[in-house]
């Protein structure tokens, strides 16, 4: 989905958000509330900069907006593959990120995840996948590796990839299975305000993945293994 009529969908209030190269930042107004937005476009890959810039805006939200939800729009196509993001460890980076959007929650910031772009590998890992609520729109696009590159990595015949893709959630790309997993909480096809209003005044925020995963019929044993942990 484009970025600026999605802007304008989900904030029909107004909002004041700069889109410069990659970086998508600012705030809007929700519910006659405000609301800080951050995001990436140009299916940009998630490096160094990218991580840094973006933990940098989460912790500039967190001194300045004391509790106010974060919007994050999510458009990526994956962690940056490139010899001097991985000798400068690109991984810590993206740790990095994640606790930044941990220490936001921790201070009282609700983090609703859109997914309107594509959504790949570790660039998801990095900015969405962690937020308290992650929804996909119309033409998103999520997967951990594209059955091509799997196809590659593990020599089998691509064509037997795809077979096994139509009979297992948790092997196969798409919105549609993400959302079988629990991996997506919701798929919004229309009402995009709306949704996002109702969303944010859930008090709600466990993380119920493994169970919505259980209930879809897409990934059935980790609830069962994580309670098993737990109580053991």
């Amino acid at each position: 989905m484009e970025l600026l009529p999605l802007l304008d969908q989900l904030f029909p209030e107004g909002h004041q958000v700069s889109v410069t190269d990659w970086l998508v930042s600012g705030e809007a107004v929700l519910g006659g509330a405000p609301v800080a937005v951050l995001g990436t476009t140009n299916h940009v890959f998630i490096g160094i900069r990218e991580a840094v810039t973006l933990s940098g805006k989460l912790l500039e939200t967190v001194a300045q907006h004391p509790k106010r939800p974060i919007i994050m729009l999510v458009d990526n196509n994956g962690q940056r593959m490139a010899l001097d993001e991985e000798l400068l460890v690109l991984p810590e980076y993206i740790a990095h990120l994640l606790r930044a959007q941990q220490f936001a929650r921790l201070q009282g910031h609700p983090l609703i995840a859109i997914v309107y772009g594509n959504s790949i590998a570790g660039g998801f890992i990095a900015f969405g996948m962690g937020a308290d609520r992650i929804v996909s729109l119309p033409g998103a696009e999520t997967s951990v590796m594209k059955l091509e590159a799997i196809s590659r990595v593990t020599k089998m015949p691509l064509e037997k990839l795809q077979a096994l893709a139509e009979k297992v959630s948790v092997f196969a790309p798409g919105c549609k299975n993400f959302f079988k997993m629990g991996g997506l909480h919701d798929i919004w096809t229309e009402d995009f305000s709306g949704q996002l209003q109702r969303l944010l005044q859930s008090t709600d925020t466990r993380d119920i993945r493994a169970a919505l995963g259980r209930e879809r019929g897409g990934r059935e044993a980790a609830s069962a293994v994580i309670d098993d942990v737990l109580h053991a």
